[in-house]
């Protein structure tokens, strides 16, 4: 079985004007002997089963040769099955054809075939600067938000990978508010700090006299998260005896909480987060591979502060305005921080404002930091002067209406200041 992705374009047909447009697709295998054979498809319709000739071949004996034909839809994917032995199932129930949502996850045989948005790295790039919570006017960003309302339309499972400290739990967040989720709950499981020991109580919950201080019913995180999102934060640190009892819950959406006879349902959109490259864990037996495939139908990757270096001053004003500050922080300051690399990214940002806030500005200076590695002096210089100059045209623009009193103030002519307006992406 191989997992690397083919690409499909076939043709639809005569198409009329005006006709909505379809979004690429990615077909992924769950579960089974073919679990993460995928396969892209831009458009048209397309035959899986176990015929040579279909566009996504399957080894699974349960799947007939031309199983099922999937037809790309704005928003949605037309199913039909094609007189199966084993039939084709969407939620529990045999279809015979159906229009089933992006995201959606149905059952050839004993297949599991998920059918995903696909994200190319390459979506348009929004305009917008903030999105629940999330804060960013660089391209990195922006594109972010382009991807986060992709994946807000659909209920599918979203990975979302990024170094300690780049705000991941906060970008599942902005997506669980962006979705149709929103007013439900957004639960979140700490996936380092769950041991064996609490791990069936924490996500199935217990009853009355379970164990020793069990004194009444208690739901679970999955239950909690009904009608709403639940967030496995680092994912990549669950032991391994317990992934197979996530996995069970994940793929049924039932489970029984401890010392309970009857089962429960929830219905959840599943998002985790993760440091580590999971692919590799699998490869050396750390992370099942089909609890991987499970959770990361859609990677999201999210930029560390050292590729963003345009939110700095804007992330900088922000945490300062929310630690008590009346006052932006000097160009001076903002200068310093955009100088430096930030392995701790957003977290390590917001800490060094907050000391900053405490120990007054001259906590900022360089000297403080020694210890970090760095740019040499003309990375760092450029990086410094950029950063001044754009806090600097902000706060000079804020308080004159007029360009001629804002170059008067800043002792230089109109013209110069235009041109930096314009290299620093500032509106007159």
């Amino acid at each position: 079985m191989s997992d690397t992705p083919e690409t499909w374009t076939l043709s639809p047909g005569p198409v009329g004007g005006g006709r909505p447009t379809v979004e690429p697709l990615k077909l992924l295998v769950l579960d089974g002997a073919d679990a993460g054979k995928q396969l892209t498809v831009t458009q048209g319709t397309v035959l899986v089963g176990t015929h040579a000739e279909c566009a996504l071949v399957l080894t699974d004996p349960s799947v007939s040769r031309r199983h099922a034909s999937l037809e790309l839809l704005p928003g949605r994917v037309r199913v039909r099955d094609l007189e199966s032995k084993n039939g084709t199932q969407y939620l529990g129930s045999s279809i015979r054809e159906l229009e089933v949502p992006v995201g959606a996850t149905v059952e050839l045989g004993r297949t599991r075939l998920a059918l995903l948005p696909l994200l190319t790295g390459h979506e348009p790039v929004t305009e917008r600067s903030e999105l629940e919570g999330l804060l960013g006017r660089s391209v990195e960003m922006r594109r972010l938000f382009s991807q986060l309302a992709v994946l807000a339309k659909v209920d599918a499972p979203v990975l979302i990978w990024g170094e300690t400290g780049v705000g991941k739990e906060a970008v599942a967040r902005a997506l669980h508010q962006s979705s149709k989720r929103r007013a439900a709950r957004f639960v979140t499981v700490d996936c380092a700090a769950l041991s064996s020991e609490l791990a069936s109580s924490t996500l199935f919950g217990h009853v009355r006299g379970a164990f020793t201080g069990a004194t009444r019913d208690a739901p679970g995180a999955l239950l909690l998260a009904a009608g709403g999102t639940l967030f496995l934060d680092e994912v990549g640190e669950l032991p391994l005896e317990l992934q197979p009892m996530l996995l069970r819950a994940l793929e049924q959406k039932r489970f029984t909480a401890l010392g309970a006879d009857a089962p429960q349902h929830s219905d959840f959109r599943i998002l985790a987060s993760t440091r580590h490259d999971l692919a590799r864990l699998v490869k050396t037996d750390r992370f099942r591979s089909d609890l991987y495939y499970r959770l990361a139908g859609v990677v999201l990757t999210v930029p560390a502060l050292r590729e963003r270096q345009d939110d700095i001053a804007l992330l900088a004003h922000r945490f300062a305005a929310e630690g008590g500050a009346t006052e932006p922080l000097a160009p001076a300051v903002i200068g310093v921080l955009a100088a430096r690399r930030w392995p701790g990214n957003v977290r390590e940002l917001k800490h060094e404002v907050e000391r900053i806030l405490t120990l007054g500005e001259a906590a900022a200076l360089p000297e403080a930091h020694a210890d970090e590695a760095r740019d040499d002096f003309h990375q760092a210089r450029a990086r410094a002067l950029k950063a001044f100059e754009k806090s600097y045209l902000e706060a000079l623009l804020a308080r004159h209406g007029s360009p001629t009193e804002a170059a008067k103030e800043a002792g230089i002519v109109r013209s110069y200041l235009y041109k930096l307006l314009e290299a620093h992406g500032l509106k007159r």
